[in-house]
């Protein structure tokens, strides 16, 4: 199986892209929702991407689990959630079933701590 680290910029600048599309056009008060909605679109792009790889027979190299995992813990947790049920997708492997776990956990505590911190922000 070959890989390419090659996909990390690409998503990287996916995930702007979107978000700036995001912050233009939809006036939300908290912007770190609309990072999570492109991070996770992206994500779910990516999953259905490795997918593909993965099914079709070319020798293209797949999407890395480091990417993955860094759109996962980097606000797209939604989006590799949904991109698992959908293509079902590295479900049965047991070593992501814990690196996704601990992911989503990481998430959740993030959305925690900056819910938390603007809401203490808004108080003064």
């Amino acid at each position: 199986m070959k890989y390419n680290i090659g996909f990390g910029l690409p998503a990287l600048l996916l995930s702007l892209g979107l978000y700036a599309a995001l912050d233009r056009f939809i006036p939300w008060p908290h912007y770190y929702f609309d990072w999570v909605i492109s991070v996770s679109v992206v994500t779910l792009l990516y999953y259905g991407l490795d997918k593909w790889l993965a099914v079709s027979k070319r020798k293209a190299p797949r999407v890395p689990e480091l990417v993955l995992n860094l759109l996962t813990v980097g606000g797209g947790s939604v989006g590799a959630w949904l991109g698992r049920t959908i293509f079902r997708h590295k479900i049965r492997l047991s070593r992501h079933w814990l690196m996704f776990a601990i992911l989503i956990v990481s998430s959740a505590l993030h959305v925690y701590v900056l819910h938390t911190l603007y809401s203490v922000s808004l108080d003064w």
